[in-house]
């Protein structure tokens, strides 16, 4: 019954809405479109969800009436019985369909109805086959013992109730059954209950022992099903719609319980909690622990030393700081003579901040950064030499680097095309969802290689696996690949800031040098003891094979979004754990802060100052909500709510700060610019790996916006 219920918010988009989950359930895609073929697959597994609660619910109760064993098919005597819930959610979920792809715009009236008939089409084929199974395995009390069952001439209820006092029917009754007094049958006929008393217990008690024994068997054989589909997860006929894989999971759920308790009956919810007690504790001392990893390193060599000494000792090493410090001066004097003014002037520095936020992030940043270059003649990436940001901005902004590197080198000609933004707003949680499914809802047995090593084929792989399948393999590369484009001022640096779960510590990952990042500026004024925020990943993994790392996972480390996205673990002892660079830092603010503290100098002496442009996805005001009503459950939750809800208002007020007090140390001039997205209360857009179609539009549309139109023109003046 949790399931419907949760199944139910899902349709009705009460549940989880800010993540996008309902619209898995109202506009599925397979292929990457929405089309029949897709509600078809959701309608089988829907089927194969309603199968299950059935199976389960009937080798749970059906034993608790005693008649229905000795009924023709008593097995789809009770599914139709029990179809009540079915029924209402297929109605909810149907008028939910139409009500929302209308909302949509994509597709007339007639063309919904008929995607909603592919739904019912393969709800229907799954229901046929599941009954065709149980009608020619399963008995009934005639098949069995040869004894006739007696199925009552059609008469109405009422008429029943007229010439019979139900008192005296003589039903066989014992305190675990549940009382009833009719029954539906097929074609939906009431009928009256019969007495079975003269009945032995035994033959019954058969009847459903055989019935349950089928049903077990047809459980292993989805089970099976389900497990042998993990082999073919990077096959893209089998990634089916996210939705699709959550009702394979829940139905998973269901089968899986209603086995146990065929073997163990009563004792199923006590040896459940058994099992999870063990394998909690294995799981502790790594026996069956998966640990995700970051693809291209080597976990097999000596592992990093991760202690506070160690880092001490690292981050106080002043002369490899300045040694990068001067590194990095060196591609900046290449900016300054790619970008030299032939009127003499001095060039503006742009550094860009790309904030987390799934696939609306990606499609948005490397739109809006797309849309902006093309207006400025290409002035914009040129001019731009420093990228920082988090999750889904930092995929956005590095798919639009990677174009402009290869048209820098002419392997494209069209860094503007239209099919670019297309491909990096295409989905990428069908295949996560169906790996969570299929193959880590088990123990992954697949590996995969990478470089020297192999690694577990898990959702991560999913990920990265998806992510340059939409890309055409862009991404496909190492983090070293970039060190010689980057250093000679071709593309711009781009530095990522996961969060490391141990401690709270930023990770620094970059092609270059950058241990001047990951140190504070300490003064001889202030005697507080040293403080070090964050590792360089380059170096601390150095002998791990940093360099050789895959760049998908570099996105991947930054992107590491809860339960879609598993945290990953980095070779050191004890294991470093990294997740969203959101929890930090959001929109890389403070990375851009610190690289402008570092070579203040060298700009105030080049350039005629720094232009920082903020990619947001919602306006940089924190509103203020009204005091709701809130009842014992809401009130026992605010404050975790309300520090969630507010972690990027509060990041929004310390760096508002904090640029305000660049002033005192920075001497030129800095100019924000923003690129906001357009996000309403009523059509917000969701937080999600998977966008609808009038997300999309929403999100492209949002270059026209006054503000954004304005930011293009105060560029375009800024630039000149």
């Amino acid at each position: 019954m949790v399931f419907w219920a949760i199944m139910f918010g899902f349709v009705t988009g009460t549940i989880a809405p800010r993540y996008g989950v309902p619209f898995l359930f109202l506009s599925p895609e397979y292929f990457d479109k929405v089309s029949f073929l897709s509600y078809f697959i959701l309608g089988f597994a829907c089927g194969g969800f309603i199968m299950a609660f059935n199976i389960s619910s009937y080798i749970m109760n059906g034993y608790r009436f005693p008649f229905i064993a000795t009924l023709y098919n008593p097995f789809l005597k009770y599914c139709v019985n029990n179809a009540v819930i079915p029924f209402l959610f297929i109605a909810t979920y149907l008028y939910n369909i139409f009500r929302f792809q209308l909302s949509e715009q994509v597709f007339s009236i007639p063309h919904i109805l008929f995607l909603e008939v592919g739904f019912l089409i393969g709800l229907i084929v799954f229901v046929f086959l599941s009954i065709t199974y149980f009608f020619t395995i399963n008995k009934d009390i005639y098949k069995m013992f040869g004894v006739r069952g007696q199925e009552p001439v059609r008469e109405s209820v009422k008429g029943l109730k007229q010439r019979i006092e139900w008192k005296n029917l003589n039903l066989v009754k014992e305190p675990r059954d549940w009382y009833v007094e009719t029954y539906w049958t097929l074609p939906f006929v009431n009928k009256l209950v019969r007495p079975v008393r003269h009945y032995k217990k035994e033959m019954l008690r058969n009847v459903f022992k055989q019935n349950h024994r089928n049903a077990f068997y047809f459980v292993l054989l989805c089970t099976v099903t389900l497990f042998m589909l993990s082999f073919f997860q990077n096959v893209p006929f089998f990634i089916i719609p996210a939705g699709a894989s959550i009702l394979l999971l829940f139905t998973m759920f269901l089968m899986l319980s209603s086995a146990l308790y065929i073997w163990i009956r009563g004792w199923a919810s006590l040896l459940l909690i058994v099992i999870f007690l063990i394998v909690n504790s294995l799981y502790k001392l790594d026996v069956f622990s998966n640990h995700n990893k970051a693809y291209g390193l080597n976990y097999d060599t000596e592992k990093a030393t991760f202690t506070n000494e160690a880092l001490d000792l690292m981050n106080s090493d002043s002369i490899r700081e300045k040694a990068d410090v001067k590194y990095t001066i060196e591609i900046l004097n290449r900016w300054r003579l790619k970008n030299k003014c032939a009127n003499g002037k001095k060039p503006k520095l742009v550094l860009i901040n790309a904030p987390g936020g799934g696939l609306r992030a990606s499609l948005w940043t490397f739109y809006s950064l797309q849309y902006a270059d093309s207006v400025l003649g290409g002035k914009l990436m040129r001019h731009t030499e420093l990228i920082t940001g988090s999750s889904g901005g930092m995929v956005g902004a590095a798919y639009l680097r990677e174009l402009y590197w290869r048209q820098q080198s002419g392997q494209i000609d069209d860094l503007y095309l239209s099919s670019y933004k297309n491909n990096i707003g295409k989905d990428i949680l069908n295949p996560i969802a169906f790996s969570l499914a299929v193959n880590d809802f088990f123990f992954p047995l697949q590996k995969v290689e990478k470089g020297y090593y192999k690694y577990n084929k898990d959702r991560a792989y999913a990920f990265e696996w998806k992510l340059n399948q939409n890309t055409a393999g862009i991404f496909n590369r190492s983090l070293y690949e970039y060190k010689q484009p980057e250093s000679e001022a071709i593309i711009p640096m781009m530095v990522f800031t996961p969060t490391i779960a141990n401690d709270g510590r930023k990770l620094f990952i970059s092609s270059q040098p950058i241990a001047y990042l990951c140190q504070n500026s300490f003064t001889k004024n202030v005697q507080v003891q040293p403080l070090y925020d964050g590792i360089e990943f380059g170096r601390f993994f150095e002998k791990e094979g940093a360099q050789n790392v895959r760049f998908s996972s570099v996105l991947r480390m930054s992107a590491s979004f809860p339960y879609i996205s598993p945290i990953v673990s980095l070779p050191s002892e004890p294991r470093i754990e990294v997740l969203d660079a959101g929890m930090r830092d959001n929109f890389g603010l403070e990375t851009s802060l610190k690289y402008m503290y570092t070579f203040r100098n060298w700009i105030t002496t080049n350039t005629s100052g720094v232009i920082i442009i903020q990619i947001r996805d919602k306006k940089k005001e924190a509103p203020i909500d009204e005091n709701p009503t809130r009842d014992i459950l809401q009130n026992s939750l605010l404050p975790i709510g309300l520090l969630y809800s507010n972690l990027f208002n509060i990041q929004d007020f310390n760096q508002n700060q904090l640029l305000q007090y660049a002033s005192l140390w920075f001497d030129q001039k800095v100019n924000i610019v923003n690129f906001i997205m357009k996000r309403d209360q009523k059509d917000n857009i969701s937080l999600s790996w998977h966008l609808t179609n009038k997300e999309k539009r929403q999100i492209l549309e949002s270059i026209d916006l006054q503000e954004n139109q304005e930011s293009i023109k105060k560029l375009k003046e800024l630039l000149d």
